[in-house]
């Protein structure tokens, strides 16, 4: 008896973490989502901002190709309604990464009003959707 109990609460608190997980996944990227459809939402994920002095300074490789990257990244304007490049330092980053699954940076997250749309590390990928996006009527 007392082993029947024991499995019940076990699985009790597995299932309960888990669902706890999947409520904070939901919760979070709903925050991230726009409210309306034919909207679209860009968060683009580095693992370090590049400081002005960076071509000077001592980088490794890994790092100096997506500084290099950074500098020269332009999205195509008119038809996104957010561009959101979270800081790797502020406190919400971490849990950004965890939630949407980032491991490589890097990653860039397009969004519309029923979630995750796209999430590539590639940039022409990225740039490729965009361009196949409708321009924002801006009648709205």
């Amino acid at each position: 008896m007392r082993y029947i109990f024991l499995l019940t609460v076990c699985l009790s608190l597995l299932i309960g973490c888990s669902n706890y997980e999947q409520v904070k996944e939901i919760a979070f990227i709903g925050q991230m989502t726009p409210d309306e459809e034919q909207h679209y939402h860009l968060y683009s994920f580095w693992s370090a901002i590049p400081p002005e002095d960076w071509e000077e300074n001592e980088t490794d490789d890994q790092l100096r190709r997506q500084f290099d990257l950074y500098s020269s990244f332009n999205v195509p304007v008119g038809k996104l309604h957010l561009i959101s490049y979270p800081s790797p330092e502020s406190n919400e980053f971490d849990e950004y990464v965890e939630v949407l699954g980032i491991q490589n940076f890097p990653t860039f997250v397009i969004l519309d009003h029923e979630g995750i749309v796209l999430k590539t590390t590639d940039v022409n990928e990225l740039l490729e959707f965009i361009d196949g996006l409708p321009f924002i009527d801006h009648e709205e």
